[in-house]
């Protein structure tokens, strides 16, 4: 569940943003958690659990804030055969599954969401743009291998007490991300982008043993300066398409006819 600072859902976080149909969302005047909020998240969760549940019970780990923790919460639970597991209290940084592993990158991809929008024009990133792209943001970590890492680095699955009994007073290890190698270019014909422009280039410097040291020279910086300007270009030519069109979105979802408000109040 999103909890959004407020009393008043609008209109346009439904349909101008990239919010899909199944995630809940509420609203606060804190922007905090609080028992109504908990009650609601929790018959969502039920729902959507049910769906992969494979036994009679289900396993629920949560810290000890207070709404997960009241009676109506409790017997809800209960009702559905949830198994309802606080973790010690000042241990989540070191068995909350979100604390150990998640919460890191979630952090790196939501700073990289809203420097990318800095560069195409957004000069505040306000709830539409964080609505806009927590979806993409949450595709970037919740993955299963993820998830899987999330529960196995406290030692929670498979069970291994052993693991945060020895790393009480170390930090405990995040995930890194490297992006994926992109396919190597072809090297026929016109070079028509800058990874063929490269290959190309160091083939001829390389081919031609009979090349002049001088002219060989003079041709390898001809290269570099071709790719240089290559690549300006092209960043300009993507910059210019990113605002243009980012520019579109965010005046389609602040537009006068977008800002009709759809409920005051509770969670949608």
């Amino acid at each position: 569940m999103i909890i959004v600072p407020g009393f008043i859902h609008e209109e346009a976080w439904y349909t101008t943003t990239s919010v899909p149909y199944d995630y809940l969302l509420g609203t606060s005047e804190s922007g905090y958690n609080s028992d109504g909020l908990a009650m609601k998240w929790l018959v969502h969760l039920e729902r959507f659990s049910a769906k992969r549940q494979t036994g009679s019970y289900r396993l629920l780990l949560l810290d000890g804030f207070r709404s997960h923790t009241t009676k109506q919460f409790i017997d809800y639970c209960d009702q559905y055969k949830i198994v309802v597991f606080c973790l010690p209290p000042d241990s989540s940084h070191l068995l909350q599954p979100l604390d150990v592993v998640v919460f890191q990158p979630f952090k790196h991809y939501h700073a990289e969401a809203v420097e990318a929008a800095t560069w195409i024009g957004c000069s505040n990133f306000d709830k539409m743009e964080f609505l806009d792209k927590i979806d993409s943001i949450r595709q970037q970590i919740f993955k299963p291998s993820t998830i899987q890492s999330a529960f196995r680095a406290p030692g929670l699955i498979p069970f291994d007490s052993s693991i945060v009994i020895s790393k009480l007073w170390e930090a405990v290890p995040l995930i890194t991300y490297s992006p994926a190698e992109d396919p190597a270019p072809s090297s026929s014909g016109i070079p028509l982008n800058i990874p063929s422009l490269r290959v190309q280039g160091e083939e001829l410097l390389h081919d031609d043993k009979n090349m002049p040291a001088e002219f060989q020279l003079r041709v390898k910086e001809v290269l570099q300066g071709g790719l240089a300007l290559a690549q300006s270009g092209a960043l300009a030519k993507k910059h210019m398409e990113n605002t243009q069109a980012a520019e579109q979105a965010r005046s389609a979802r602040r537009s006068v006819q977008n800002r009709r408000q759809v409920q005051k109040g509770g969670v949608l």
